[in-house]
């Protein structure tokens, strides 16, 4: 039974079909774990990448710089993940993203 508010996605968007039956919540839960720690090795990895390629005196600094490169994109992307989500509507399922960050600094 499919609410009439969603007969403009197509048949296999609709709400009935977005949680299917066989899908089970503890692979998913496992799946998203499992891709936070991937993300997660990236950083370190980077990090020691950039601090072995360069000079031993510039080891430090590389390795710094890209973990303050991280650490500035999580800010915005987390930022810019909540406004998309919880901003005004652009579209049913997005939202705009034109005033993100508009009133963190302030």
């Amino acid at each position: 039974m499919t609410d009439s508010r969603y007969t403009w996605l197509p048949p296999n968007l609709q709400p009935d079909d977005a949680n299917p039956s066989w899908m089970n919540k503890g692979d998913n839960a496992w799946q998203l774990t499992a891709a936070t720690m991937v993300g997660l090795q990236s950083i370190p990895g980077l990090v020691i990448l950039y601090g072995s390629i360069v000079k031993k005196k510039w080891a430090v600094n590389s390795a710094f710089m890209a973990l303050y490169a991280f650490a500035a994109v999580l800010v915005c992307w987390v930022g810019w993940g909540y406004q998309m989500s919880f901003g005004h509507r652009l579209l049913p399922f997005l939202g705009r993203i034109d005033d993100a960050l508009d009133n963190m600094c302030c």
